[in-house]
């Protein structure tokens, strides 16, 4: 958010890719302050100053942006960040890559941009059943999933595999999060989670508090 209030400072007009924040109060907020959201790279971003949100995009969108010239601010996640590098190294080393998360979510698709869209997503253990057997594969999460279902999934997807890197990309502040959901709902008749209803942490806190 800071991020993006000074790259529109003194009113320039600035956009992010995606929704930066699941909260219209502050999607209101940023749009008068001349902060707009868009979902698509045409002529109107050319030369403009465009913010990529924690997300990340994919590296086919970075190249749509270097050649309209647009103004880019990273406001890439660093665990995102981690995450993308963790699969350009093994994607290299000639791993396969299987990703532990929700397909079509944003950060999924950056992801698997950088294995060259030969990556494979898995959402549930029972996925995860159905792959085939692989020599050398690097599982990954996406950084909200819940941290307790990507172990099982992940040993799940190893017991095929020759070799198997599982990397640790759940979000530290996410797993506490969770782990105080959790003990909350052993010693509470409900529990109310608050966030925006299309927010991937907002739907694992509400998940994991059943």
């Amino acid at each position: 958010m800071d991020t993006v209030i000074e790259a529109s400072r003194g009113n320039r007009i600035t956009y992010t890719l995606g929704p930066l924040i699941h909260n219209p109060h502050a999607l209101e907020m940023l749009e008068s302050r001349n902060v707009y959201v868009t979902d698509t790279i045409g002529e109107k971003l050319k030369g403009e100053t465009v913010v990529i949100r924690a997300h990340g995009i994919t590296l086919e969108k970075r190249g749509q942006l270097r050649e309209i010239g647009a103004s880019v601010v990273d406001a890439t996640c660093p665990n995102v960040l981690r995450s993308q590098g963790i699969i350009k190294k093994y994607h290299s080393r000639g791993y396969s890559i299987v990703i532990v998360g929700d397909r079509g979510h944003a950060e999924m698709d950056a992801l698997l941009s950088y294995t060259g869209n030969t990556g494979m997503v898995v959402e549930n253990i029972e996925e995860a059943r159905s792959l085939p057997p692989m020599e050398k594969v690097c599982v990954i999460s996406q950084t909200t999933f819940n941290d307790s279902k990507y172990q099982e999934i992940a040993e799940e997807i190893c017991n095929s595999s020759e070799e198997c890197y599982i990397a640790g990309t759940v979000c530290s502040s996410t797993e506490r999060r969770q782990e105080d959901v959790r003990k909350l709902a052993k010693i509470t008749d409900a529990t109310v989670v608050v966030g925006g209803k299309t927010s991937a942490n907002t739907k694992r806190l509400a998940e994991i508090s059943i």
